[in-house]
Formats: C-alpha cells, structure tokens, sequence
C-alpha cells in the first residue's frame, strides 16, 4: 500500500485500558526461576565445581542447601505467576469518557484530567474484537497492549483506518489460546520433570555421589523436557498481511498466499482456511470471540490483494538466479540512458510492482531496490510501508533492508534464500 494521506477521526470511548504482556511475560520467567529453575542450575553449578576441586564439602553442602530453596521458591513462583497472569489479562487505565483522536501522527487520548499522546511508530497492529464489548485491540512496542472501548464495530474500523492499519494497510499478529499456557507447564513441569529424572538417574547410577556426570545428566534432561513442553503449550500465532496468511505453531509454520487461498469458514469455535489442491483446510481454534474477527480480517485483505496484469516489463526486476551485485548493477542499468523505457518499465511501475501483493518476492524487492537507485521521491517511507503490510517474514526482512540508507547486501542475501 502507497504512504498516503488519511482522514483524521475522532471518538469519545467508555472506558480505555492497557495490558502490560511484555513485562507480564518477565515475572512468567522469573516465576519459573523461582520455582525451581534457579535453585536447580545453582545446586547443579555447584556439585559440578564440588567434584573439580575434589569433592570439596563446603562446596557440596552450598550445593545441597541451594536445592533445599526450592520448596520455598515454588510459593514464590506461584506469587510471581499471579502477578504475571493480572499484568498480561487484566487492562488498567481510564474510566469514563475518554476523548479519542485518530490521524497520521497517532493517537491521542484526553479524559479531561490527563492526555497522552501515542506516535504513530509505537503501534504495530490492532483489531476490532466483538466479544462481551465491542473494542479495538492496539498491540504497541515493548509488549504493551491498549484497549479501546468503542459503541459500534464500524467506529472501531474506521479507527484503525485512520491510523493505516486496516486490512489493506498493515498486517496484524494474533495470538490464539491461553496466555497462561506456557506459564502454567512452566512453572508445574519443571518440578514434576525434576522428580522424574531423579528417579530414573537414581535407578541407573548407585551410588549419586560418584560423579558428577549423573547430576549434569539430570539437570540437562529436566531442563530438555521442561523447554519441550512449554514449546509444546506455545500458543498459535496467525499473521494475516495483504499478501497471506503465516500460521506460526509451536513446531511447524504453515505458509497459506491469497494465491492459494481458495476460501475461509467458520464452524463453531473453528477457522478453516481452504487451500486449493488440498486435501484438507489448515484449522485454526480460535475461540468464540475471535472466529467471525479474524475471519472477517483475512476475507477483507484477501479481497484487496492487488490484481491485473503486471506492468510490461515487470520481469526484469527479478533476480534470475543472478548474485546480489550483478542483480543491483543491471537494476541501475535500467534507468542509465533511459533503458527502462527500452523495456516499458518506469519507477512508477516499479511501485506499482512494490505494491503488488500477487507479485513474486524478488520481484517486489528488485522493485524496491530500483526505486532507491532512482531516487524516487519518498521512496523509503514507500518500502517500510509495503515491508509493513506483508505477513512473509522473507519478504517483509528483504523489504527492511531495501529501505536502508546502506543497503545490507547480507541481510538482502538471507530474506532471499
């Protein structure tokens, strides 16, 4: 999508919160820490350096009474999770009306008493969400999440268009299932795997204390299988962009193009999204607040995917196999001695091809690279747009490193294995 102006709008809301998940997310680690994890890796430190310095006692007893931390430490961790739970699912903020203001710049809030202003470069997506209330969801950098209570869905749409993060405008990231979950097998997994490797090594070594080779084997079997089950529990991401959708699970990513795309339903509590040629929809549990918004999201971005034909020409921006130089040098060549006329190519095709969301991926960032070589007039802000819209990390990594000032040939090189 094309940097252009927007209309500004303006709401006056019932009630705006925030969640604060990033920092939630920090007392979940700290409350695994403290339920085991940090008295475990010191006990396991300190009967290792026990056995190097040839069974030391006072070292062996620090050992012993680290791991004696551990009772105490799972009330801690269970203090820390409450904690976390309340920071990441419970929003705090104004009451009352609250006076809302939408434009290029952000977004402003003034209730009267206090007025905060929000730039437009902290917000990194937002949704309407339907549930219980009707509001708009805005994720902001740092983990932090802003909760805006608004009467009708249509308010919460043209807020977000206002900010240009509508379907056809900015992709948006969402997380499906219980925050809670990673947390939970966290903080109960890693005692119980505790208990259960010392079991099994106590049955395999007699006696313990002969070495330290057992010790370090449990610990790293306790740590292995506590990071495999919270993996386990990671919750599903969706990133919905305007050009697909990338279904991020715990062990596989699953890569669905609106090319691809053949139709979206809903069945209960489920998404399925139908790929053509398949023999089965890729199903998403979204929950009975989530499936109509969500669904309703990726029809919209999949009905503004950019069509027609490409512009003659097109093709020379793709990279053929060529090395990253050759690549850039027969880009600048183009426009020397205006060649690109010679081929039906001008820069405002090239943006037109950066926009393009059916465009193969070189070629969108040969686009990219070709409107910097010809200095095209607000050419970065252009790229970090189009890099912004898209739900391909590849491409969205090779877009980024397109708008540079320097680009980074390196980064270009991974984006575009």
């Amino acid at each position: 999508m094309r940097a252009t102006s927007r209309p500004a709008f303006e709401l006056t809301s019932r009630r705006v919160g925030r969640r604060y998940e990033g920092i939630g997310r920090v007392f979940g680690g700290l409350a695994l820490l403290a339920s085991g994890g940090g008295p475990l890796l010191v006990s396991v430190i300190a009967l290792v350096l026990a056995h190097v310095l040839g069974d030391d006692p006072s070292v062996r007893g620090f050992a012993f009474h680290a791991l004696t931390l551990t009772a105490p430490g799972v009330v801690v961790g269970l203090g820390l999770s409450f904690v976390s739970a309340l920071l990441t699912t419970t929003a705090v903020g104004w009451k009352g009306p609250v006076r809302v203001a939408a434009d290029t710049a952000g977004l402003r809030l003034d209730s009267g008493a206090a007025e905060r202003s929000i730039p437009l470069a902290e917000i990194r997506s937002g949704l309407v969400l339907s549930d219980l209330r009707v509001r708009v969801e805005l994720r902001l950098r740092r983990g932090r999440v802003l909760e805006v209570h608004v009467a009708r869905e249509e308010e919460g749409a043209r807020l977000l268009a206002a900010l240009g993060i509508g379907p056809t405008e900015r992709r948006v990231a969402v997380s499906l299932g219980s925050v809670h979950r990673e947390l939970v097998a966290g903080c109960f997994g890693l005692p119980a795997f505790m208990i259960l490797w010392l079991v099994v090594i106590a049955a395999l070594f007699e006696p313990l204390t002969g070495s330290s080779g057992p010790v370090v084997a449990w610990f790293a079997l306790t740590v292995l299988s506590t990071w495999l089950l919270r993996r386990a529990m990671r919750r599903t991401q969706v990133v919905v962009g305007t050009d697909g959708v990338r279904v991020e699970r715990p062990f596989s990513t699953v890569w669905l193009p609106y090319a691809e795309l053949d139709s979206v339903e809903r069945r209960d509590d489920r998404l399925l999204l139908f790929r053509r040629g398949s023999d089965g929809p890729v199903v998403l549990r979204t929950g009975e607040a989530l499936t109509e918004t969500l669904a309703q999201r990726i029809r919209d971005a999949h009905e503004g995917v950019a069509g027609g034909a490409a512009p003659r020409g097109a093709d020379a921006l793709e990279r053929r196999g060529r090395d990253l130089a050759l690549w850039r040098e027969d880009l600048r060549k183009l426009l020397a001695g205006d060649d690109y006329r010679a081929v039906g190519l001008t820069p405002e095709d090239a943006l037109h091809t950066l926009d393009d969301a059916s465009a193969p991926l070189d070629r969108r960032v040969g686009a990219a690279l070709l409107l910097r070589v010809a200095g095209y007039p607000e050419a970065q802000e252009h790229i970090r747009v189009a890099a912004g819209t898209t739900a391909d990390d590849a491409l969205r990594a090779a877009l980024e490193s397109a708008a540079e000032d320097e680009v980074d040939d390196a980064a270009l090189a991974r984006a575009l294995r």
